[in-house]
């Protein structure tokens, strides 16, 4: 699952937006499509999990978003001033490494990179991104019980190898790449597929450990975030095209500073996702997605507004 897009206040939190990557493998079980979301999955919390044959998978997705805008505290959207330009790229690898029939291991350690230009002036600065580490296990695999949809736990860490945005230097105080605070993950999925449909939902929390910020010495914690996901998918071409779409909403408690709640710091957003995965072999699969929480309604708060598009290539062991 990957890592949570773990932001505070939307003016500097370069994880800001929802990137959503649903891959489809499809594996024949009598009327089921046996690995809906083989690889990148549609919850942040984690990179998926392997087909039912493999042994370990590595991938690699890299990405690019463009802000538009920013949803203020009130919920209202706020464009880009004219002249002012912003984007963050991200390239991620991840690895999957099956420790029994029902659990696998799974890390990854993504690479961000802000670009920002305002009034003439340019800056573009990044570096690591909060790693993460995860072990899922299967309580119900998919397609054990035919007509009973699978469930699945996930547990997660989050390490502080992130930069935050008070770690940023002038002009443009680009390069935010993470929280840089230590995190914990738990993840719940369930998933149902009979040929050539499948349908999914996660939900996922996340809570951030207090650390002391060296800028003012105050003892600061990030808010517990919940994210609840919903995807579906259809198979286009058999064994190798599926379309899916994915929607995902997150929601983030208030930031606290020397224990007390920062007024007005609650944050959600609303993304929306378009995938197009191909498996050109067993082994290989490729995946394009076009993400987006840019809305003319009142959907979003202390968030990015962005669109994006993440390429991302899959390869499966077994």
């Amino acid at each position: 699952m990957p890592s949570i897009p773990v932001t505070g206040r939307a003016s500097g939190h370069a994880l800001a937006a929802v990137t959503v990557l649903v891959a489809v493998g499809l594996a024949a079980t009598p009327g089921v499509a046996a690995a809906a979301a083989c690889c990148m999955s549609a919850t942040a919390f984690g990179v998926g999990r392997l087909t039912i044959w493999e042994d370990a998978a590595l991938g690699l997705r890299a990405g690019h978003a463009r802000s538009l805008g920013q949803w203020s505290t009130a919920g209202d959207l706020r464009l880009n001033a004219a002249g002012y330009r912003a984007g963050v790229t991200t390239v991620e690898p991840w690895a999957i490494l099956r420790l029994h029939h029902r659990v696998q291991f799974q890390a990854w350690a993504p690479i961000l990179v802000e670009d920002r230009t305002s009034n003439g002036l340019h800056q573009v600065a990044g570096g690591l991104g909060d790693a993460g580490a995860a072990v899922r296990t299967e309580l119900v695999p998919l397609g054990q019980y035919q007509g009973l949809p699978s469930l699945a736990v996930t547990v997660g860490a989050l390490a502080p190898t992130g930069r935050r945005v008070e770690e940023t230097r002038p002009p443009l105080f680009a390069g935010t790449t993470g929280r840089g605070a230590w995190g914990a993950t738990l993840a719940i999925e369930t998933e149902y597929a009979r040929l050539p449909w499948y349908v999914r939902a996660d939900l996922g929390l996340a809570t951030s450990f207090p650390f002391r910020r060296p800028d003012t010495g105050q003892l600061q914690r990030y808010g517990p975030t919940a994210q609840l996901a919903l995807s579906a998918g259809r198979e286009l071409l058999a064994g190798a095209l599926v379309a899916s779409a994915a929607v995902t909403a997150e929601w983030e408690g208030a930031l606290r500073l020397g224990g007390l709640a920062v007024p007005s710091s609650r944050a959600r957003s609303l993304g929306l996702a378009g995938s197009l995965s191909w498996s050109a072999d067993a082994h290989w699969t490729l995946v394009g997605t076009l993400t987006n929480n840019v809305w003319p309604f009142a959907l979003g708060a202390n968030r990015d507004a962005r669109t994006g598009l993440t390429l991302g290539v899959r390869h499966g062991f077994f």
